[in-house]
Parts: C-alpha cells; structure tokens; sequence
C-alpha cells in the first residue's frame, strides 16, 4: 500500500508518480518531486512533452532552473493560460550549512520537545496523522510511501510536544536522477509548525536536524530548500541554518491560472 493522501488530485498525483519512477529515474531532466513529476532540465524536453505533462498532470513543476531557461520557457506556459508559482532556492554546502545545522544540534534541544521515533510503514497512524498535520498546515502532504523511507534514501523527522501532539515536522531525501547535476543534492522540505508551538525556535530546530541528517545519514553533498519570495519567516529559518540565495536557480510550478496554488 502506498499511502495516499489528499484530494483526489493529489492522489492520482502521487500514484502516477509511483507507477512511473523508474521512468522518472532513467529520464534525463526529470525529477520526482514525491507529490507529482517535474522537469528539472527543460532543454532536454521538447515542448509537446512540457504540454502533454501539463494537460495530463493539471501542472508542471520546474525546479533547479536557470534564468535562461526562465526567460525561454515561462513566457510559452504564462501564453498557454498558466500562471507560474515561483519559489526562490537555497543552498548548502558541509562546510557552511553542515557546520552550521550541526552547532544547532548539539545545543539544547527546545524545552517540552521530544523526536518521535522513525515512521513505521506507509500505512500506519502515525504516517496518517503526519500527512494531516501537513495537510492542515498548507503543504500538499507527500505519499506515506516516501514519508516512512529510511536513510541513505531519505528521512522524516517528527517533534511532538509535551502532550504528545506533533509540534514540528521535515523530510530530506533525493529528487534527481543520475542524469542530474543535482543528483547528490538532498531536497529538504515538508517544513511545518504546530501553531500552539511556535515563536519557539522548533521551525530552525528541525531543519538543522534534517541538513545535519542529510550530510551525515544520506550522504549528501549539497542541501536545498524552495521559499516563497514574500515567506521571510521561512528566509531566515534557512538562512540561520547556514544556506545561502542561489540566484542563478529558480523553481516554478504551473498551474491553470483560476487554479488555487499547489502548496504553501
């Protein structure tokens, strides 16, 4: 069982993307972005297969990008009736965001706070209560099936609070496929934090937690994190954690332009 989750979009998001990942995987530019399948090279595709993911999936990520290939191919989406979401990227490195993320870690952990223990199966409760707490935070929840990998492929980490109740999540793991530059370049996302929690430090908490486990456990050899332009909460939160602005990348998802915005 796969663990779906969601509407039912994003249910058939998440198992197209499961039926097709070995295509994912072989096929140079594509990448698997856990809740749907992007283009992280779009001069590797000709643009009746851009069109024909649009029409079939509803939206089209673009991630890892260049200014270049912005300039060239967001115009042909915005005259195809598409308005494009756009997510500035933030990188590290060991040698800034590792040292960085690990001095976090081996401070204090937040008052009342405890790391729950690994996610059983894609299945079980804890998974479910994950994707809703996800759900209701305004992040489109991935399948349970990638929520419980283990390391070296991926990780989630869940804090609960004194009560028991979830106060803070993530997940790291690898988008990209051998053919990609950013093959060794562990995503990390799935931020959330309960709103009885925060002002705590739990949002900075976990994300060190993930860029200490995806440089140690995963063996990355580079993070990356997606913020909203206007999200400054999230800017510092990576920032603090020792990532710098790529400028030079950009991530993008299109969308009918009536369409609500896929995620947060």
């Amino acid at each position: 069982m796969l663990g779906l989750f969601g509407t039912e979009h994003q249910r058939a998001l998440q198992q197209r993307t499961h039926e097709m990942s070995n295509w994912i995987a072989a096929t140079p530019g594509i990448y698997n972005a856990g809740r749907f399948m992007g283009i992280d090279d779009p001069d590797t595709q000709p643009w009746s297969a851009m069109e024909s993911m649009l029409g079939r999936d509803g939206l089209l990520g673009l991630r890892m990008i260049t200014p270049q290939q912005v300039a060239k191919f967001f115009p042909l989406l915005e005259a195809a009736g598409c308005r494009i979401d756009t997510w500035d990227i933030f990188v590290g490195e060991p040698q800034d965001a590792g040292v960085q993320a690990q001095a976090i870690v081996d401070g204090e952990m937040p008052v009342g706070i405890a790391i729950r223990p690994p996610l059983a199966d894609a299945e079980s409760a804890e998974t479910r209560e994950v994707q809703q707490f996800l759900a209701a935070s305004g992040l489109a929840p991935f399948p349970g099936t990638m929520l419980a990998v283990r390391p070296p492929l991926g990780k989630t980490i869940v804090l609960e609070d004194e009560s028991g109740a979830i106060a803070a999540t993530g997940h790291a793991y690898f988008p990209h496929n051998t053919h990609s530059p950013f093959h060794k370049h562990a995503w990390i996302g799935l931020i959330a934090v309960a709103e009885s929690c925060r002002g705590r430090g739990l949002g900075r908490y976990v994300n060190a937690l993930l860029v200490d486990c995806a440089f140690g456990e995963l063996g990355a050899r580079a993070v990356y994190e997606m913020v909203g332009p206007s999200n400054a909460t999230s800017r510092r939160m990576v920032l603090g954690c020792g990532l710098h602005l790529a400028p030079d990348l950009r991530c993008g998802v299109a969308v009918p332009s009536d369409a609500a915005r896929f995620t947060r």
